[in-house]
């Protein structure tokens, strides 16, 4: 199996647009050249730890939204078939173009690509797994109606978990730790019955939990990649202590444009799959290392 990850590097006239989130909306203009170094600092720590990434280049200056590419879709793998790739339907109507440029790569690399139906669903940032359960997340961005559509498509065991805003996806609320065999969550942004849900299904000793106050310096939006979690160096300190605690370690990866100023962290700027490997294709021109050259060309 293959640990895929779709990335797409920041441009260089990269700016803040949208706005849409606690940190952009009142942050200063973000350098690009800064933002394209934090980018690829965070795509060679995942492939060095084996990780696959496959990086589209945002075709215009004005989709400034698709470094998060945790929204371009959800990958979907299928036993003995090619992979589905659920293309988003966005909140931000800055966003809602750059799905007609993810849905060309999807089929390149060989996925059979799904419209999305009604509603909102903002794809890989309300959806996360652990203990062989999909999690799927409403209430931020994602409406109930986006959700419902998109569950139809997950395979096996799903539960519908509700989030509220400053958790505008589930992938603030809830990080999984399969590596320690915990769910890191914050009741402060859930619904009572969802979290009583994850109690029910994976046991409270299972679930560390954080404050509405740590999750808005990131706290469960780190990248784990085995026992390693690269993470946001404004994850609170104690957040670091007890992420460690449970034996895993926090490399920390300083992001002051895209996460400090753009308002995503390392989990925000990915969409990770695990893939059969004889299933998909992987275009050369989308290889992190041709990418790269294109950001190193100009200093980043």
């Amino acid at each position: 199996m293959m640990d895929l990850f779709l990335m797409s590097p920041p441009g260089r006239s990269w700016a803040l647009r949208g706005r849409a989130n606690f940190r952009s909306r009142e942050a200063a203009p973000a350098d690009a050249r800064g933002a394209r170094r934090e980018w690829l600092t965070l795509a060679r720590h995942i492939e060095a730890r084996g990780g696959t990434v496959v990086a589209l280049p945002s075709p215009s200056d004005v989709l400034t939204g698709m470094p998060y590419s945790a929204e371009c879709g959800q990958v979907v793998a299928r036993e003995g078939q090619a992979p589905l790739f659920l293309l988003p339907r966005m909140m931000s109507v800055h966003r809602f173009a750059e799905r007609d440029h993810w849905a060309p790569l999807a089929r390149r690399m060989g996925m059979e690509v799904v419209e999305p139906g009604p509603g909102v669903w903002e794809a890989h940032g309300d959806v996360a797994t652990f203990d062989g359960v999909t999690l799927l997340f409403w209430g931020g961005r994602t409406t109930w109606e986006g959700l419902e559509d998109a569950a139809r498509h997950f395979p096996g065991e799903v539960l519908r978990l509700q989030v509220r805003e400053p958790a505008f996806h589930g992938n603030m609320a809830v990080l999984p730790l399969p590596a320690v065999d915990r769910l890191l969550v914050c009741p402060d942004v859930m619904a009572p019955e969802s979290v009583a849900l994850l109690e029910q299904r994976f046991g409270a000793n299972r679930l560390v939990r954080v404050t509405e106050a740590d999750i808005r310096r990131y706290a469960t939006n780190g990248l784990p990649l085995g026992r390693d979690l690269l993470a946001p160096t404004v994850m609170p300190p104690h957040v670091v202590d007890l992420v460690q605690g449970l034996g895993m370690r926090v490399v920390p990866m300083p992001m002051p444009e895209l996460t400090e100023k753009g308002g995503g962290s390392s989990r925000c700027l990915v969409s990770r799959a695990s893939v059969d490997a004889g299933r998909i294709q992987l275009p050369a021109e989308y290889r992190l290392d041709a990418v790269a050259k294109d950001i190193e060309a100009d200093g980043g």
